[in-house]
């Protein structure tokens, strides 16, 4: 490349760069050999949805998501990724975030022999659960509560994954905590996952996490087992269970929640599905220390104090469509509902023990 263009790329903003060397061929590189498999490789999804609550007939469309994900190979070495999204923040704005963005390294370093870990170093969604983050990768609008109330959704750390044979592999992790992508403090939470798959008939996973969080809630712990079961060749069932505590340690209190989702998905054709689950979690706290609590981004410390116990179900179901390769759309009926009066706007002073919510989302993949 001369210098000419070298100058123009510096000028350009960061984001145009890597789109203009995307968009170079591989041609230009045929006598040098590379050891990577093209530069960088772009995809990315789009989500939009309508909504409706029941409680105050509050009805919007909205753009929820735009996502662009870079990736590039690295060959025997490894890869690398960044995952840019556009997320709605409610109010008809938009914040820009990097959901991931990591290095991932095979520590074989292109030995042909043997098998050798795999180094994750970054930003990454958190190893852990049934359920997955992107609109994409779900078979409904919402997540359960398992997933919004009881489990990470990503780390900052560095990662160690192995394939051990058998359809058994494992991952060991250390991070700054739950969603923290900087530390306050000197202490780190240790996890890791264990899983076993069969082609057939689907996989089980456990995982455990555990951190020492100062000067807030003290020592975090969470267990969760995922269960991915195929039966039949159109038919997907998933389970969960989580369980997790918190010990506040300046004054001598302990929190916890335990949860479990179950869900089906059948595939009624080619283009139509049906996906139906049923989920609950229940939170046990201390009112009195629960203000100090709720400032954590967990949603298992986010929950309106009241009662020492208080559990929450939902039930979903949701057809959905797959009009081509890449883009699909589902509806969604949910119903929420509680033994506590959770649900509404707590400035209205008016809270229900129950709600309805119903979602159209359309999604393209590109």
């Amino acid at each position: 490349m001369g210098t000419f263009m070298l100058r123009m790329l510096r000028r350009m903003p960061a984001w145009l760069v890597v789109l203009k060397i995307a968009a170079f061929p591989a041609a230009a590189q045929e006598n040098a050999e590379p050891a990577v498999s093209g530069l960088v490789e772009i995809t990315g999804f789009v989500d939009a949805s309508y909504t409706f609550n029941n409680l105050d007939d509050s009805n919007t469309f909205g753009l929820d998501q735009v996502e662009i994900d870079l990736s590039r190979n690295l060959g025997d070495i490894g890869s690398l990724r960044a995952d840019l999204e556009w997320v709605s923040d409610g109010e008809g704005g938009f914040t820009l975030d990097a959901e991931q963005g990591y290095v991932t390294l095979d520590l074989g370093m292109g030995r042909g022999e043997g098998n050798y870990p795999t180094l994750t170093f970054g930003k990454f969604n958190a190893p852990i659960g049934f359920e997955l983050l992107d609109a994409p990768d779900m078979y409904q609008y919402s997540h359960a509560l398992v997933f919004d109330n009881g489990l990470p959704t990503n780390l900052t750390g560095a990662m160690l994954s192995m394939d051990l044979g058998g359809g058994i592999d494992v991952v060991v992790h250390l991070s700054n905590g739950w969603d923290q992508n900087v530390d306050t403090n000197t202490d780190k939470m240790i996890g890791g996952r264990l899983g076993y798959s069969h082609e057939e008939l689907g996989g089980i996973g456990f995982s455990a996490m555990r951190g020492d969080e100062k000067g807030l809630v003290g020592n975090l712990t969470v267990y969760d087992v995922d269960l991915t079961l195929t039966p039949a060749p159109k038919l997907l069932i998933g389970g969960e269970y989580n369980y997790g505590k918190t010990d506040l340690n300046e004054v001598n209190v302990e929190n916890s929640w335990n949860g479990y989702m179950v869900m089906a998905h059948y595939s009624l054709t080619d283009v139509m599905g049906l996906t139906g689950r049923y989920d609950r979690f229940t939170w046990e706290y201390s009112p009195i220390v629960f203000s100090r609590i709720a400032a954590r981004r967990s949603g298992a410390q986010d929950h309106p104090p009241g009662n020492l116990e208080v559990t929450q179900q939902a039930l979903t179901i949701a057809p959905t469509f797959a009009l081509t390769d890449g883009l699909g759309f589902l509806m969604e009926l949910r119903r929420d509902f509680s033994d506590d009066e959770l649900f509404g706007d707590p400035g209205s002073g008016k809270r229900e023990k129950s709600m309805v919510n119903f979602a159209f989302e359309m999604t393209y993949s590109f």
